[in-house]
């Protein structure tokens, strides 16, 4: 393959292999990373009571509370009517400091023993802000417990603070490097599943096409300095139409036996516009797309397919009902032959 299209087009498969190993390195990279980060060794936890005193507001630090009475369940939220696992909890040390838990149910049971009052059990966790949802509902549910107005607005930020203890987030969370490695996994597939589509079709062409007839195709194509049609991959030669845009289409004038302009819309959106071709096997291919449609693109298209004509007189243009028919008897006919 000599021509410089064709040499334009392996670089470009090159490409988009090459885009394919640097996704799928970065996505074992950051699996890797994600893994590294679960195994480093947690900080020495701090007080969130001294956290509470100081009046921080500082998120994802990692802390703890020593609860010697089993917590109270004050908050769920739902999600399509159901109970998310982890609930909100009203939890108390031995000085009788108030905090919230954010934990799962079962892990209530550790709680429940006869011996917390006299040896407290440490819960360890990460800080996240309170909601103002949840910070009313502790209020309220407190005050029920107490018979009393004994949390306010004004006074809670003195005896809970701004943050509560989180038990469900993992201190050392990598749950960023697996969301990256799943999207970069993602694209990898795409783009691959994409490449592998582009050789087998490309090589499924060559191999429809004899060495002779190719070695014409590529010396025509290389003696074209320029073609009218360049900008859309596509090219008019002297038996053959020759399409580079995704994989390489090659037929022959005389193989093609209906042809009719295409739009192609997303959410009813016109994104591109190109000829449709049926070849006398039934096989449909898309050819002379572009996706910049300017105002000379209708004629263009015409313009391709009044070409068409000129080399085989007997194909069909136009999308319609007769040509539809017409096409579906031609085919038939084909097939018995």
């Amino acid at each position: 393959m000599n021509a410089e299209i064709f040499q334009k087009n392996r670089e470009r498969n090159t490409r988009l292999l090459l885009i394919g190993i640097l996704l799928f390195v970065g996505t074992i990279l950051l699996v890797y990373l994600g893994m590294e980060n679960e195994k480093k060794e947690l900080p020495e936890p701090v007080s969130l009571n001294s956290l509470i005193s100081e009046e921080k507001k500082d998120i994802d630090v990692y802390t703890y509370i020593d609860v010697n009475i089993e917590p109270y369940l004050f908050a769920v939220y739902e999600e399509n009517g159901q109970e998310e696992d982890a609930k909100y909890y009203l939890a108390m040390d031995k000085n009788n400091y108030l905090y919230i838990l954010y934990m799962n149910e079962e892990k209530l049971s550790e709680f429940k023993v006869d011996t917390i009052e006299e040896n407290p059990i440490r819960v360890t966790g990460i800080t996240k802000k309170i909601p103002s949802d949840i910070k009313e509902l502790a209020i309220s549910s407190y005050n029920e417990l107490m018979e009393e107005e004994y949390l306010t607005q004004e006074n809670f930020k003195d005896y809970i603070g701004y943050l509560y203890l989180d038990m469900e987030t993992p201190i050392n969370d990598s749950s960023l490097y697996y969301t990256g490695a799943f999207l970069t996994g993602l694209f990898f597939l795409l783009v691959f599943v994409t490449y592998i589509v582009i050789v087998i079709k490309n090589k499924k062409t060559m191999n429809e096409i004899s060495p002779e007839e190719f070695a014409k195709i590529d010396a025509e194509l290389s003696q074209m300095a320029t073609s009218e049609y360049s900008n859309m991959k596509f090219y008019l030669l002297k038996d053959y139409i020759v399409d580079f845009n995704n994989n390489i289409v090659i037929l022959k004038y005389e193989d093609i036996l209906w042809a009719y302009p295409f739009e192609q819309r997303y959410n009813g959106l016109l994104i591109n516009k190109y000829i449709k071709l049926t070849t006398k096997k039934n096989k449909v291919v898309g050819v002379a797309s572009s996706k910049l449609l300017d105002k000379n693109k209708d004629e263009i298209l015409q313009d391709i397919l009044r070409k068409l004509k000129e080399k085989n007189k007997d194909i069909i243009l136009g999308f319609n009902k007769e040509n539809r028919k017409m096409v579906k008897e031609k085919l038939k006919e084909f097939k018995n032959q």
